[in-house]
C-alpha cells in the first residue's frame, strides 16, 4: 500500500465506520511547533508543583496547550 487514503476509499464499503475514523485522521494537517516554545512550556510544566507528573501526562499536556498546533 503506498497511498492510505486511496486504500480506505476503496475499502470504504468492507470496513464503513473505520474507513471514516482513518479519513478523519490522515487528513488532519502536519503542523510543527518551535523548539524553543516546546522547552519553555515544558520547564514551566515541569515546575516542582509538577514534577510529580508521569511522562504520559507531561506530553499529553504539551500537545494539548494553547499554541501547540
Amino acid at each position: 500500500v503506498t497511498d492510505l487514503l486511496d486504500w480506505w476509499c476503496k475499502h470504504h464499503c468492507t470496513y464503513p465506520q473505520l474507513s471514516h475514523m482513518a479519513l478523519d485522521y490522515l487528513t488532519i494537517p502536519a503542523t510543527s511547533i518551535d523548539v524553543e516554545w516546546l522547552f519553555s512550556r515544558g520547564r514551566l510544566l515541569l515546575s516542582h508543583v509538577c514534577s510529580q507528573l508521569s511522562a504520559q501526562s507531561t506530553c499529553a499536556l504539551l500537545c494539548l496547550s494553547p499554541g501547540a498546533s
